[in-house]
């Protein structure tokens, strides 16, 4: 379970896995953009890293030369995710991050395919850690945030892992590959998922004892 009891914010340790998986692409864009074509050990000395664990996220220096292409076109889309005020109700934060992502996976389709196709039989890194850790929650969780105290945190958990699972590169390829649909259609179709999610997790009484599933 990735969302602690309070809300939907990471757990300590969790938190601290995504800042290693960050530092390394970071590092692996740095090199790339001085023009070298780095192995997994040099972006892990670059990143102050030990190598060991630099390959147990990224095993291939394929891998994290895609991701770390990928990662330098993020910055404008989650400027779009950010955009609007702080009091904005959550279903409009929401569709905000849902836009936003659904051009960031049209604009790189190509390197999330790859990214998956790299990450899809993998085993969990390590305990605990999923096969390929995104920003993707990190996306989610500020968006419903304001719900943090008016859920319940079961209730809480469920909806940030729901909206996961609608947005993003693999809800496309699901309504694009199966089900055959435009890219206007599989914006429509992840808008409407994404406001039917947040409508079921909020009209449920509160319920305290929820909470304690997420201790069990």
């Amino acid at each position: 379970m990735c969302v602690k009891k309070g809300g939907a914010g990471v757990a300590s340790g969790d938190g601290q896995k995504r800042r290693t998986r960050r530092a390394l692409v970071e590092a692996a864009g740095r090199l790339l953009t001085e023009g070298a074509n780095p192995s997994v050990a040099e972006v892990a000395d670059a990143a102050e890293i030990s190598r060991r664990t630099a390959y147990r996220y990224f095993p291939s220096a394929e891998q994290l030369v895609v991701e770390a292409a990928l990662e330098a076109t993020r910055h404008g889309r989650e400027l779009s995710i950010d955009a609007g005020g702080s009091g904005d109700p959550v279903t409009a934060r929401v569709d905000r991050l849902v836009v936003a992502l659904h051009t960031m996976t049209g604009e790189n389709e190509g390197l999330l395919r790859q990214i998956i196709r790299h990450t899809v039989t993998r085993d969990p890194i390590e305990p605990g850690v999923p096969p390929r850790p995104s920003r993707r929650l990190e996306y989610v969780e500020p968006a419903v945030a304001p719900l943090d105290g008016r859920i319940d945190d079961a209730a809480l958990a469920r909806l940030t892992h729901g909206l996961a699972a609608v947005i993003g590169i693999e809800s496309t390829i699901v309504l694009r590959d199966i089900c055959g649909l435009g890219p206007d259609e599989v914006l429509e179709i992840q808008r409407w998922s994404a406001q039917a999610l947040i409508t079921a997790a909020t009209s449920q009484p509160r319920d305290d004892r929820a909470d304690e599933l997420l201790q069990t």
